[in-house]
C-alpha cells in the first residue's frame, strides 16, 4: 500500500519547526491540535495497514473487483454537489458510496466485515444499536455544521480515505502549508506524473474494496470537489467513467468558499488574518471552473453540466436528467423517495451568512477574473441569482442545457425505437 512517508516526515517538521510568521504558527491551540492528531492518527494507522495487508489474505478476490461505470460528481464546493450525491444516492439499488464511518474506521474489507458483524449481534441482544447512532449523528452535526455538518453513517467525499495514504487535500486545514499542499488542488498540473500514478492506483484499490465488501454489483457514485483538478486522472485510470459537474455563479461562491476554508482555519489554526490565502484559493476556483469547462468541451458524452440554480429550483427533474445522461431507469421506489427528498432540499435554508467585503474582494474582480466562466454558463453578472436563504430570484435556461436537453430526447427516441424493433423480433 502506497504510503507518502517523505511527505509525512516533510509536513510535520514544517508543522512544529518552520512556523515563525506562518498562519499556521506553532501557539498552544495549534501544538494541543497536532499533537491529538499525530496521537490517534500514528498507531491508528500502523493497525489499518495491517489490517489492509490481511484482506490480501482473507479477501484476495477483491483484486479482480471491477470499478465498471463509475461516477464522478464534481465541481465548486458550495455547488450544489452535496445535495445531488444526497438525493442519488437514495437509490441504494444502484449506487454505492463511502459512509463517514468507512472512510475514517474502516478503510480495509476485514474492519468493515467486523463492525457489521458486531452491530449485528448487539441487535440479536437487544442491544440500542439506532439509538446511539442517532445520538452520536446528532453529536456529530451540531460540532461540523458551521463548516460541513457530518452524519456518521452519510455518504461523504472518498477523497478522504486518501488521508491514509497521505496523499490528499483533505489534509490542507491540518497542514496548511501551500508549497505541500497547494499542488494537490491542481493535481493534474502541478502533481508529477509517477506520483499522480502511485495516488490513482491507491485510489482504484480502495474503491475495489469498497465495492467488493458491498456486494460487488453496485455502481460507485462518489462527490468529489476537489476531483474537478483529478479529470484526466480519473479518465485514464477508469476509461469508463462518467462526470457530473455543477457550477454556481462566482459571485455567490467565491465568498461562500472563502467562508468555508476560513472556518476550518479556525478550527485547526491561529491565522493571521480572518481568511488567509485568498489569492491562491481564488485561483484554485478558477481551476475548477476552467478545467472541466475545456477538458470536457469535446466529450459530451463524458460529462453532464448543470447549473446550482437549476438544481435548487427542480432537483427531482435535474436527477432525471442525470439518470437519462447515464442511461439508467429510475426504480418505481426511488421514485417515490426522490419526490419526497426533493421537496424537502427545496424547503431547506441555509445558514450561512456572508459578503464579498467581508473577504475584501469586489464583484469587478470576480466577473473579470472569471469572465470565461460567466460567459460558459451565461451566469448573470449580479450578484444573489439565488440566495443563501434557498429562495429563487431568477432562474433563466442557458444554450448548453438546451443542447444537452436536445441531445437527450434524441437518446430517448432511440432507446424506444431500440425497444419496439426487440419486441417486433
Amino acid at each position: 500500500m502506497y504510503f507518502d512517508f517523505p511527505a509525512f516526515i516533510r509536513y510535520n517538521f514544517k508543522a512544529f519547526f518552520l512556523t515563525k510568521g506562518k498562519h499556521y504558527r506553532l501557539t498552544p491551540k495549534r501544538f494541543l491540535v497536532l499533537f491529538i492528531w499525530l496521537i490517534l492518527y500514528i498507531p491508528n494507522e500502523i493497525i489499518y495497514h495491517l489490517l489492509l495487508l490481511l484482506d490480501e489474505v482473507l479477501f484476495p478476490g477483491y483484486r479482480k473487483q471491477e470499478v465498471k461505470d463509475p461516477v464522478f460528481i464534481i465541481g465548486n464546493p458550495r455547488s450544489g454537489t452535496t445535495l445531488l450525491h444526497r438525493l442519488m444516492n437514495l437509490d441504494g439499488q444502484t449506487f454505492t458510496s463511502f459512509q463517514v464511518w468507512e472512510l475514517i474506521f474502516a478503510p480495509s474489507i476485514t474492519q468493515r466485515k467486523l463492525i457489521w458483524g458486531i452491530i449485528k449481534l448487539a441487535k440479536l441482544v437487544g442491544a440500542p444499536v439506532n439509538k446511539a447512532l442517532h445520538t452520536l449523528n446528532k453529536r456529530t452535526t451540531k460540532r461540523t455544521k458551521k463548516i460541513h455538518a457530518v452524519r456518521i453513517d452519510a455518504a461523504e467525499e472518498d477523497d478522504h480515505v486518501l488521508i491514509h495514504g497521505w496523499c490528499s487535500a483533505t489534509l490542507w486545514p491540518l497542514y496548511p502549508i501551500p508549497e505541500e499542499m497547494l499542488p494537490y488542488f491542481f493535481f493534474d498540473r502541478d502533481i508529477p506524473l509517477k506520483k499522480r500514478e502511485k495516488v490513482m492506483k491507491l485510489y482504484k484499490n480502495m474503491l475495489q474494496r469498497h465495492i467488493y465488501a458491498h456486494g460487488g454489483k453496485l455502481r460507485l457514485l462518489s462527490k468529489n470537489p476537489d476531483q474537478s483538478a483529478k479529470i484526466d486522472s480519473l479518465q485514464q485510470t477508469f476509461p469508463d467513467a462518467r462526470f457530473i459537474n455543477l457550477a454556481r455563479n462566482p459571485l455567490e461562491t467565491v465568498p461562500s468558499m472563502m467562508d468555508y476554508m476560513a472556518a476550518g482555519w479556525q478550527v485547526f489554526c491561529d491565522p493571521l488574518e480572518a481568511h488567509p490565502h485568498k489569492d491562491e484559493f481564488f485561483n484554485v476556483m478558477g481551476y475548477y471552473y476552467k478545467y472541466p469547462m475545456e477538458y470536457f468541451k469535446d466529450k459530451p458524452d463524458a460529462c453532464y453540466f448543470i447549473r446550482y440554480d437549476h438544481l435548487i429550483d427542480d432537483p427531482e427533474r435535474v436527477v432525471s436528467e442525470v439518470y437519462d445522461f447515464l442511461d439508467l431507469d429510475k426504480s418505481e421506489n426511488f421514485a417515490s423517495v426522490l419526490k419526497q427528498e426533493a421537496e424537502k432540499s427545496r424547503q431547506f435554508q441555509s445558514k450561512h451568512s456572508y459578503t464579498l467585503e467581508e473577504m475584501q474582494l469586489n464583484p469587478e474582480q470576480i466577473t473579470e477574473s472569471f469572465s470565461s466562466v460567466f460567459e460558459f454558463y451565461e451566469f448573470s453578472a449580479e450578484q444573489n441569482m439565488v440566495s443563501e436563504k434557498g429562495v429563487l430570484l431568477n432562474v433563466r435556461e442557458w444554450q448548453l442545457a438546451r443542447k444537452q436537453r436536445r441531445r437527450l430526447r434524441a437518446k430517448k427516441r432511440r432507446k424506444l425505437l431500440r425497444r419496439k424493433e426487440i419486441r417486433l423480433d
